[in-house]
């Protein structure tokens, strides 16, 4: 992969609007990593936003063009990316335990310390651009109060972290996974990914199209559904707009 270029910016509404507006314009063809010091308006999943304390935290986007993925294996890009955040978390709080929390959110313990939201292009039946946006809590440490589950690194190692140095490590660790997903190695990638998800293999409550059910995680498909065991042991699968996690109830 070709080196990240850093683009560094005081204040934006959202860093993924910031790199549509550059790839609309014609304005950036190589891979980058733009930065936030403060996000007014970052982007969660469908209509949700992403909360985050002017420089207390990271936001940023990076764009990158995986052209040798093809569209219907998109979501091997998401859990590259989530592998990622995994990694980086994993290496400030080596003794905590790290989840990727389907579909898009990484885990300490049972409460949400980073998002990832990501915005794709495809061309010819492969993929033309992405845009990987993510927020990572390093040194907030209090959050508001409609946030239903907020973690921050801060709150488990005690001491303000280096952002840059942070960035820095999360930037070595994409680069190496994301030079798997280019190298084909799909099945490292998807083992991975399921060794590290959350709920995995336990009974856990879900809400499927509106019903309360008892379901047991069994992994994720190629096209990015969540496949569940239900009661009577069959399998099913679903979307991100069909089931819903109930975590700590």
């Amino acid at each position: 992969m070709v080196p990240l270029k850093i683009i560094k910016i005081a204040s934006t509404e959202s860093t993924n609007s910031y790199a549509e507006n550059l790839l609309s314009q014609n304005k950036i063809d190589t891979p980058a990593c733009i930065v936030a010091i403060d996000q007014t308006s970052g982007k969660g999943l469908e209509q949700n936003k992403w909360e985050s304390e002017p420089g207390k935290n990271l936001t940023f986007s990076i764009v990158c063009f995986p052209g040798f993925l093809p569209a219907a294996q998109q979501f091997s890009l998401n859990k590259t990316v989530a592998l990622t955040v995994f990694d980086t978390l994993k290496l400030l709080l080596p003794t905590e335990r790290i989840f990727i929390k389907w579909p898009n959110d990484i885990y300490i313990n049972n409460k949400k310390a980073a998002g990832i939201l990501i915005q794709t292009s495809v061309q010819s039946q492969r993929m033309n651009w992405a845009i990987i946006g993510i927020g990572i809590n390093i040194n907030q440490k209090t959050f508001p109060k409609q946030i239903p589950n907020p973690a921050s690194v801060i709150q488990y190692k005690k001491t303000v972290s280096d952002l840059n140095k942070v960035l820095d490590n999360f930037i070595k660790a994409f680069n190496k996974r994301y030079s798997q997903l280019e190298a084909g190695k799909i099945d490292l990638i998807d083992e991975q990914y399921s060794e590290y998800l959350y709920l995995i293999n336990s009974s856990s409550k879900f809400i499927i199209n509106e019903k309360k059910i008892q379901a047991t995680i069994m992994g994720v498909n190629q096209y990015g559904w969540l496949q569940l065991s239900v009661s009577d042991g069959k399998i099913v699968e679903c979307d991100m707009k069909q089931v819903q996690f109930i975590v700590g109830k």
